[in-house]
């Protein structure tokens, strides 16, 4: 997988969403979800083969409705933005 922006990017992008997602949990109505999207974007990028490819595809689009309006929302959209600079 190549693209604009590499694996290392995302997991940094990655690594800074979880810690707000962490910071802010108590303010989170969807702490969990959030938590578990995280996961699933890791386990995703340690087996970058073509169904994760569709799994970040499908997180980078939907993820944003999940985080809109709340604390984390600027370290959430960088995340999906990461990820489709990844996939690009």
């Amino acid at each position: 997988m190549q693209g604009a922006i590499d694996i290392d990017a995302v997991r940094d992008q990655l690594a800074v969403f979880r810690a707000d997602v962490d910071r802010h949990a108590a303010d989170l109505q969807n702490a969990m979800v959030l938590r578990a999207m995280a996961d699933t974007v890791d386990t995703s990028l340690a087996t970058p083969d073509p169904p994760q490819i569709s799994t970040l595809r499908g997180i980078a689009q939907a993820s944003p409705a999940l985080f809109a309006g709340s604390a984390v929302q600027q370290g959430g959209q960088a995340l999906a933005n990461a990820i489709g600079g990844l996939l690009s």
